[in-house]
């Protein structure tokens, strides 16, 4: 076992100097970006459209790839030592555009359950979004 690792490290050491796993992750960080792009547009199709999307592919299986290669990602980033800031400003359109397009989405998920249930699922759906807000942006952590 300990031969593996010691060659293991070898080959990532001569990879990291040869630049591959730099272009690899460049590669990885821009094929993400579309992937998630193309989910996003693949998920709003899908809400829309029911069955449109789903007798073709499977979003889920789409979805998990791209949460698979995203820990692929920081994998190569701790490798490499690069990390990016995650500074999130309250005036960037994309932001806002997300806020939106959030609210459309959810509008249009609930528009079939009971009146008495959406406002737990609101409430719910909102706490949860504030927990992942203070994890993965919050700046005191």
């Amino acid at each position: 076992m300990k031969n593996l690792t010691v060659y293991c490290t070898e080959k990532i050491i001569r990879l990291k100097e040869n630049g591959v796993l730099t272009v690899s992750y460049a590669l990885l960080t821009e094929a993400l970006f579309v992937g998630y792009i193309a989910f996003i547009a693949l998920f709003t199709l899908e809400t829309l459209l029911p069955t449109f999307v789903t007798v073709r592919l499977n979003l889920t299986t789409f979805f998990f790839i791209l949460f698979l290669f995203s820990f692929v990602l920081t994998l190569l980033g701790r490798i490499l030592d690069l990390t990016f800031d995650q500074k999130i400003r309250k005036n960037n359109p994309l932001v806002w555009i997300g806020l939106f397009w959030t609210i459309g989405i959810l509008i249009l998920s609930l528009s079939n359950f009971p009146p008495l249930l959406i406002p737990f699922i609101i409430i719910a759906f909102l706490l949860i979004g504030f927990l992942f807000w203070k994890i993965f942006f919050d700046e005191e952590v």
